[in-house]
């Protein structure tokens, strides 16, 4: 069935947001060891050495609970998804899993790795992020779709130097081709599909459905994450003439202290057509 409703979300909380030395300091006894509450009391059950989190970290205990209230949300909602695609960063992963927790789905619905998700690669001027695989994945109890095949590998994409330009219609394509794709779903109206990813995931989701369509520009990838906080939501739908709308309403953003999941919507309604 031809889907009906994207919903594309920011990953939650980064550890090393919070603690930049959090690999040093919490194995200075040559095993993990949470040195503040807001650290998981344990790391995923992944068989990769400490080195590997570097470039592909972990994300919070408030992480944690703000995408299972995300996926709470969804279910109240009726926005339960059929299936989640997701970037390859084990951030990304962790909140798809967080959002079927809180959904009490997490045995139910899969999860596509899909690493034309993941965010531009001159992010990481160390190279090439060493990433779990599905399989690994799926060994370490998250709910991983292995028999899923990916549009393109991550070797792929970084062998490409790509530009911002590059890199905004990698995003968009895959976002306007899942907007097109069939899924199986028991909804009457169509398939409902979650996308998991980074700041600037949700910015170009954005983009892509508008009339003119609008990219991101190298500039504005600075300081994006203040401007699509971590489990900001977008959600788009598709209407009866076939037209995708982002309907900023569909979901609330969480609040609390000094902290909003609300997107900036002046931000994210600028003009620009893509290139």
């Amino acid at each position: 069935m031809m889907p009906c409703r994207l919903i594309v979300m920011r990953h939650g909380e980064r550890i090393d947001d919070l603690f930049p030395e959090w690999i040093r300091k919490s194995t200075i006894s040559g095993s993990y060891q949470a040195f503040d509450l807001n650290m998981p009391l344990a790391l995923p059950d992944l068989k990769r050495p400490f080195k590997h989190y570097e470039d592909d970290t972990i994300i919070s205990e408030m992480g944690y609970i703000l995408a299972e209230m995300v996926g709470r949300g969804l279910l109240i909602n009726k926005s339960i998804p059929d299936v989640i695609y997701t970037s390859p960063a084990l951030r990304c992963v962790q909140t798809a899993h967080s959002v079927l927790k809180g959904m009490d789905k997490e045995d139910k619905i899969k999860i596509r790795i899909e690493p034309t998700l993941f965010e531009f690669t001159d992010l990481h001027p160390s190279g090439q992020p060493k990433f779990a695989t599905p399989e690994e994945l799926y060994d370490a109890k998250f709910n991983i779709d292995t028999d899923y095949v990916p549009l393109t590998t991550m070797d792929n994409i970084w062998k490409m130097n790509e530009t911002v330009e590059m890199y905004s219609k990698r995003v968009q394509n895959l976002l306007k081709r899942l907007a097109t794709t069939k899924e199986w779903s028991q909804r009457t109206d169509g398939a409902l599909i979650l996308v998991v990813g980074h700041a600037s995931t949700v910015d170009l989701a954005i983009g892509a459905f508008r009339k003119p369509p609008r990219a991101v520009l190298a500039r504005e990838l600075i300081n994006h994450g203040a401007k699509f906080p971590y489990c900001c939501t977008a959600i788009i739908d598709r209407l009866d003439d076939d037209r995708w709308l982002y309907n900023e309403s569909a979901l609330p953003p969480i609040t609390y202290m000094n902290f909003s999941s609300k997107i900036n919507r002046d931000f994210a309604m600028r003009e620009r057509i893509a290139t």
